[in-house]
């Protein structure tokens, strides 16, 4: 303690001594009277509203100040013994009793303390940011291994050879999403050469899916009322469900991506809207080798521990470029759950933002769902600075999503409708 002897007596004098058990209460928010405590030995901890610690430790020596600590964090509701311990407690009016010496000399104490914790906090934080550092080398060449090699396997190359395409129209239409010339006129000429690929939209738009009261008829007027935006995501639907198992597991997949490419388009709009229509896309791609890794389960039963061990990231990237769809889609979602486990700076430039923005809607899916793990997204601030959404927090993007989504829940499939009144 650094508190002479003469000084402690002193204090000692003025105050009382409290002795508390493993879990008995020192302070709480509503009995606010004892303005100070001086821990002689044992610890204490913080405890919030959901009787959680808060991971603040009071330990021998320190001065825990009774406004500052519960004026400081709403949440916290009482400060308790962590095990055995004591502690010299001082009321307000004793505190303010206190001689002048008495007084300098505590405030000399904190300043120590203070700095005490603050050198420790400062050497906890440069050994986890060597930590922090390993670790994430460690996963990034990990990741980098295993993709290269997926490029050099006769075995994965054959699997994916034997997934059926999408129709040609989806990677014409990828394309023109690249295109600041994209017009409804042009997409409504490309998609009237397969007169099929018509009658899939209108059947669509038409359904109880979307909940459109009037009847549309043409694909003009099908593109204006719901937008491109939308026509795209019904034509990859139906490519997707052409070319995936109808199963009850590729639904969950499928139903998922559909709500993240809404929230991606959503936080586009927020930010830069030149990229809504290219980030909505991959959201309904991004788990693409999910349902693959279905289809060649399903296809492959006898392989089926190899099969589990493959990065589905990667398997829809080689898949998507099989297809032609636009290189930058590709490496967005074969780069994406690098988000997961390393910053911005382990993924090519280009597509840091992408991949940035497609993090977030994820953390937006979690916050609305009500099981946002933060431990899941370490690096989401770093991927929002260089999706230029820097001055924004993950409570604003929901609300501002959200807001928007409700107002244009009347022209949404059902699966963003029950994602709507799950937020609410």
């Amino acid at each position: 303690m650094l508190l002479s002897e003469k000084e402690v007596i002193a204090l000692v004098n003025s105050g009382t001594i409290q002795v508390l058990s493993e879990g008995e209460t020192l302070l709480k928010r509503t009995q606010r009277s004892r303005g100070s405590c001086l821990v002689l030995n044992g610890s204490f901890k913080t405890v919030s509203r959901d009787g959680n610690g808060m991971g603040l430790t009071y330990a021998r020596g320190d001065l825990i100040f009774e406004d500052a600590l519960f004026d400081c964090d709403p949440s916290l509701t009482s400060i308790v013994a962590r095990e055995p311990s004591r502690a010299l407690v001082l009321s307000r009016s004793e505190f303010n009793a206190l001689s002048p010496d008495q007084h300098c000399a505590l405030m000399r104490h904190v300043a120590a303390a203070q700095h005490s914790r603050m050198l420790g906090m400062g050497n906890a934080m440069a050994s986890l940011q060597l930590q922090r550092t390993s670790l994430t080398a460690h996963a990034v060449t990990a990741a980098r291994k295993h993709g290269e090699s997926y490029e050099q396997s006769e075995l994965i190359q054959g699997l994916i050879k034997k997934i059926p395409r999408l129709p040609i129209h989806v990677a014409q239409l990828a394309e023109m999403l690249l295109s600041e010339k994209i017009s409804t006129k042009r997409v409504t000429e490309l998609a009237k050469q397969d007169p099929s690929l018509v009658g899939e939209v209108l059947k669509e738009v038409n359904s109880p899916y979307y909940g459109i009261r009037q009847k549309v008829s043409d694909l003009y007027y099908a593109i204006m009322l719901i937008g491109f935006n939308e026509v795209f995501r019904i034509l990859v639907s139906q490519g997707l469900r052409k070319t995936m198992p109808d199963t009850e597991s590729f639904r969950e997949v499928h139903q998922h991506s559909i709500v993240i490419s809404y929230i991606a388009f959503e936080i586009c709009q927020l930010g830069d809207k030149r990229d809504a229509s290219l980030l909505s896309t991959i959201g309904l791609l991004h788990d693409l080798g999910k349902s693959t890794v279905l289809l060649i389960e399903r296809d492959n039963p006898k392989l089926g521990f190899f099969i589990q061990m493959l990065d589905p990231c990667k398997i829809a990237a080689m898949l998507l470029d099989k297809w032609n769809i636009p290189g930058v889609i590709c490496q967005t979602i074969e780069y994406q759950a690098y988000a997961r486990f390393a910053p911005p700076t382990e993924v090519p430039t280009r597509y840091q933002k992408y991949i940035g923005i497609l993090h977030l809607a994820h953390a937006v899916h979690d916050t609305v769902r009500g099981v946002f793990a933060e431990g899941e997204y370490p690096f989401l601030r770093e991927f929002m600075e260089v999706s230029n959404l820097r001055d924004k927090i993950l409570d604003q993007m929901r609300g501002g999503v959200m807001r928007s989504l409700r107002a244009k829940a009347q022209l949404l499939p059902m699966e963003m409708k029950k994602f709507i009144l799950s937020g609410e």
